[in-house]
């Protein structure tokens, strides 16, 4: 993003932003202790100064923290004011729902790797510092799937095999998913055309057509927890399932395998409703 033109919005009174960046204090990658940014999108969450807090006391130093909020209001960008010295950006201005605001956090993004750090999620102190290692073991790794606590259970592994059946071959696409952001750029930005599940029609097109190597962390080495993340959870079965089916014919999968996958799913689902 352009300062000047944010610079003249901002007197306009369009939107807000801060951070480090503005003192031109920006973080380098370094050869042995790579960049790594984690973007945190925001719309009125109530644990963004505690989600901030877990990503300011990294045991990694070489992590930069962007900050991409929804007009959230005042009280919002009065906490962030309070971390001008510590957040090297945040922006905060009307935005087109979730997916827009991770692809404006990427597209600031400087670091070697990025993440996405929901503000309702938290960061465990050594997180990047066990991420910053698979980094410089890996260096042909394209991306990393960091084991993470949902809904007080663990959730670890990476199963690209299973993408052709199914999404949820990750951990999660937040807390605990960094991709190499040279990798990324290959790929693109999430679709925005989603309401939904617009994050694992990237990973499709990372796994499936632009064959992007990942691997995962042992299961023991938690990244952090989701807290009450799960955006999709609110929206229905046949809502989710639309929307996958429509994200593999959008992205060429056969045809006669994502027949399967919707009588499978009904089949499964109308069992269940019936248990």
């Amino acid at each position: 993003m352009n300062l000047k033109i944010l610079k003249k919005k901002k007197f306009s009174g369009i939107l807000d932003f801060g951070g480090l960046r503005l003192k031109a204090k920006t973080k380098i990658n370094k050869k042995k202790i790579p960049l790594i940014s984690v973007i945190m999108p925001n719309f009125r969450s109530k644990n963004l100064d505690k989600a901030i807090k877990s990503v300011l006391k990294q045991n990694y130093k070489n992590v930069e923290l962007i900050v991409v909020d929804g007009n959230s209001g005042k009280s919002t960008t009065d906490i962030l004011k309070k971390y001008n010295n510590k957040i090297d950006f945040w922006i905060s201005e009307k935005d087109k729902g979730m997916w827009d605001a991770w692809n404006k956090g990427i597209k600031l993004a400087k670091g070697e790797f990025v993440g996405i750090v929901d503000s309702s999620n938290i960061i465990y102190p050594n997180a990047m510092k066990i991420l910053s290692r698979y980094i410089l073991n890996n260096p042909n790794i394209d991306f990393i799937c960091g084991s993470v606590i949902k809904d007080g259970k663990t959730y670890a592994g990476y199963h690209p095999e299973r993408i052709y059946r199914k999404f949820n071959i990750i951990p999660s696409s937040v807390v605990g998913f960094f991709v190499k952001r040279k990798s990324l750029k290959k790929v693109g930005y999430l679709n925005i055309k989603y309401q939904i599940q617009s994050d694992y029609d990237l990973l499709y097109r990372m796994i499936v057509t632009h064959k992007l190597k990942g691997i995962n962390t042992k299961a023991n080495e938690i990244f952090g927890n989701l807290g009450d993340s799960g955006f999709s959870k609110k929206h229905s079965y046949i809502k989710k399932l639309y929307i996958e089916v429509l994200i593999r014919y959008n992205n060429k999968q056969n045809i006669l395998s994502i027949i399967y996958i919707i009588i499978f799913r009904s089949i499964v689902n109308f069992f269940y409703r019936l248990n």
